[in-house]
């Protein structure tokens, strides 16, 4: 994906968490954003399970440091930042399963597919409203 860099967009939720980093956290974040700018899919980590068919989500997840995730979607040229919080409990993941309809937390699985597809393209959907 060389070229132009990635847009970022961040849900009015995601951006209240993000402002709310501090330390590590924030130093790991803000490594990740400039990361996510110029590679996109590359280095978001991870897809994530699907809620209803066993299958993989738009959605990618990206360990930042110690027990923080950030979750991504992706449109054409744009990431889209749609969480950030600890994976301290299943709250986090509990929480974000409800509202981008994604698998449960806790499910076991052996593969986790990178976000980028085999083309080196990312997912692409609109992420839904988060408040």
């Amino acid at each position: 994906m060389a070229g132009r860099d990635f847009t970022l967009r961040a849900t009015p939720a995601a951006a209240a968490a993000i402002d709310r980093l501090r330390g590590r956290a924030r130093k790991s974040y803000a490594a990740f954003e400039a990361e996510l700018r110029k590679q996109g899919c590359r280095v978001a980590g991870y897809r994530l399970l699907g809620a209803e068919d066993g299958g993989y989500s738009e959605f990618c997840c990206k360990r930042l440091v110690d027990d923080w995730r950030v979750i991504i979607t992706f449109e054409p040229r744009v990431a889209i930042v749609v969480a950030v919080g600890r994976h301290d409990s299943r709250a986090f993941y509990v929480e974000i399963s409800k509202t981008l309809a994604i698998g449960a937390a806790g499910q076991g699985r052996k593969e986790k597919p990178a976000c980028c597809g085999e083309n080196g393209w990312p997912s692409v959907g609109l992420a839904p409203a988060v408040a």
